[in-house]
């Protein structure tokens, strides 16, 4: 790939991705929220239930921060701790209602503000961008392995 065109993807799909943060963040913090609190919740949201172990390797943290980040969740009501129907020692964590309708007032705030911006951009653009997105994400699924980080 030529340096120059990798350079302009990434400084596009960068600024692209940064689109919704003044909604997200605002509504964030309308709602007294951390970014890490915002992330448990909408992988509660994507994954459904979780013990904390299985939510901490799925966010890539330890189990003491997923600990830290759940009880304040737990104390603001937007999630609930579980006992698990199979194995009485494991308490799952799942959204309370106060959190599922937290996620969806962002999550349409955000739609509702993506589709005004995406209105500006005729439809022969839009199937382009669509048709783009959509390889990406095919190459990252066609990539997808526990990830290294470099040390």
């Amino acid at each position: 790939m030529d340096p120059e065109l990798f350079e302009r993807v990434i400084s596009a799909y960068g600024q692209a991705i940064r689109i919704l943060d003044p909604i997200r963040f605002q509504v964030w913090a309308d709602s007294g929220l951390t970014m890490p609190q915002a992330r448990v919740l909408f992988t509660l949201v994507e994954a459904g239930e979780q013990s904390a172990g299985e939510l901490a390797e799925r966010l890539g943290v330890t189990p003491s921060t997923i600990t830290g980040i759940t009880d304040r969740l737990v104390r603001q009501g937007l999630i609930q701790r579980k006992e698990d129907a199979r194995d009485r020692r494991v308490v799952r964590l799942g959204l309370s209602a106060e959190g599922r309708s937290l996620t969806l007032e962002i999550a349409e705030s955000s739609r509702s503000y993506l589709r005004r911006v995406l209105e500006q951009i005729p439809d022969n653009t839009l199937i382009g961008l669509a048709d783009a997105l959509e390889g990406l994400a095919r190459a990252n699924e066609s990539l997808r392995a526990p990830l290294e980080v470099p040390s």
